[in-house]
C-alpha cells in the first residue's frame, strides 16, 4: 500500500466539470494512479485564498461528495482507519477528505457541518494570513488567532488531522502549543537539503516527531532543489534520508503534491523519474540503493500516517 497525504484532486475534478469532462478522475488519473499502486491519499479542496471566494469553496466541496459518490467503484470515502482497511481490501482508492487552508471557513459551525458530511482533514492556510493563522507571507509578524485556536480545539474534539503545510514559523509553534494529538505536515521537505520557504528546518522536524506526528516528503521540484539538475528522484529521497535521520524512521511519510495537471498546458511534474504519481516506485528503488529495507520502506509508503489516522480519526 501507498499512503499520499497530499493531492490537488477535489479541485482539478470541479474544473474539470466545468469544462463538462465527466468522470474525469477515471480518464485523467486513474491509470496512472494504480500504475503507481496508490492505494490512499488525502484529497483536499484548493480554494485560491487571493482569488477564490466562499461560494467556491462550497461547490468544489459538492462537487466532490457527488464524483466520489458517483464513483464508488473506484473510491471508498474514509472516515477512519477501518475503512482504510475496507478500501484496501476492495481494491479502492481510500480517500480523506481535507481542505488546504482553511481561510473560506466561516466558523466552528460551519467546520462540524464538513466534518458530519465526511471532511477529515485541515491545514490552516495556503500561504495567506487570514482569521484564523498566518501562511509564509506573513514574515512572522503574526501567528495563531484566538479564532484559529477555537478551531484548532474543535478539530482535536472532532477527531481531525491537523496539517501544518504552508504555516509561518510563529503560526506553526504557536499551533503545537496549543495542541496536544499527533500532528503532521502533509507536503513539504528540509531546509538543510534545499532553502526553499515551503521546507522545513530540523527544530519544525524535531518538534513533529516529538508530537508522534509525519512529515509527507513532495515531489515539487522547487522545493526539491534550487538547481534543475538536481530536481529528480535521487535529490527528493535525499530530503527523506534527511528527515528519517533527524526525526526517526517512524515520522517520515510522502505527501507528492502533484498539481501540473491544474495548470494550462501542464504536462509532467518537471521531476527526472518522478514526472507523474505512475512513476512513485522509482522512489522506492533509489530508497533501496541507499540501503533501506523493507520495513523501513513499508513505514515510509503508508505504515507512519497510518499510525496516526488510527489515533486521531475517530
Amino acid at each position: 500500500m501507498i499512503f499520499d497525504a497530499h493531492g490537488d484532486i477535489l479541485t482539478d475534478m470541479y474544473q474539470q466539470k466545468l469544462y463538462n469532462n465527466k468522470n474525469s478522475f477515471k480518464k485523467r488519473h486513474l491509470a496512472l494512479y494504480k500504475k503507481g499502486g496508490i492505494t490512499h491519499s488525502i484529497f483536499v479542496n484548493y480554494t485560491d485564498p487571493y482569488h477564490g471566494n466562499k461560494e467556491l469553496f462550497l461547490n468544489i466541496f459538492e462537487n466532490a461528495f457527488s464524483e466520489l459518490k458517483k464513483n464508488n467503484d473506484i473510491f471508498k470515502l474514509c472516515l477512519n482507519y477501518n475503512d482504510m482497511l475496507i478500501s484496501a481490501s476492495e481494491n479502492k482508492i481510500g480517500v480523506i477528505m481535507g481542505m488546504e487552508g482553511i481561510m473560506q471557513l466561516e466558523d466552528v459551525e460551519q467546520l462540524n457541518e464538513l466534518y458530519r458530511r465526511g471532511v477529515r482533514h485541515a491545514s490552516l492556510t495556503w500561504n495567506e494570513e487570514n482569521d484564523y493563522a498566518s501562511g509564509l507571507d506573513n514574515p512572522n509578524t503574526k501567528g495563531l488567532t484566538l479564532k484559529g485556536i477555537k478551531i484548532l480545539n474543535e478539530m482535536e474534539k472532532l477527531g481531525m488531522l491537523v496539517d501544518l503545510a504552508h504555516l509561518n514559523e510563529k503560526s506553526f509553534f504557536d499551533v503545537i502549543e496549543n495542541t496536544t494529538s499527533p500532528i503532521i505536515i502533509s507536503h513539504g521537505n528540509t531546509k538543510t537539503i534545499c532553502n526553499h520557504r515551503r521546507n522545513y528546518t530540523d527544530e519544525q522536524l524535531k518538534a513533529i516527531s516529538d508530537r508522534d506526528g509525519v512529515i509527507g516528503i513532495c515531489g515539487i521540484a522547487s522545493f526539491i532543489s534550487n538547481e534543475l539538475e538536481h530536481q529528480n528522484v535521487q535529490y527528493m529521497v535525499k530530503h527523506i534520508d534527511h528527515a528519517v535521520k533527524v526525526m526517526g524512521i517512524d515520522h517520515v511519510g510522502l505527501g507528492f503534491d502533484f498539481c501540473y495537471y491544474l495548470y494550462p498546458n501542464g504536462q509532467n511534474n518537471r521531476v527526472t523519474n518522478l514526472l507523474t504519481i505512475a512513476d512513485v516506485p522509482n522512489i522506492f528503488k533509489e530508497l533501496k540503493n541507499i540501503g533501506y529495507n523493507n520495513e523501513d520502506i513499508g513505514k515510509i509508503k503508508h505504515l507512519n500516517f497510518e499510525r496516526v489516522i488510527k489515533t486521531i480519526l475517530k
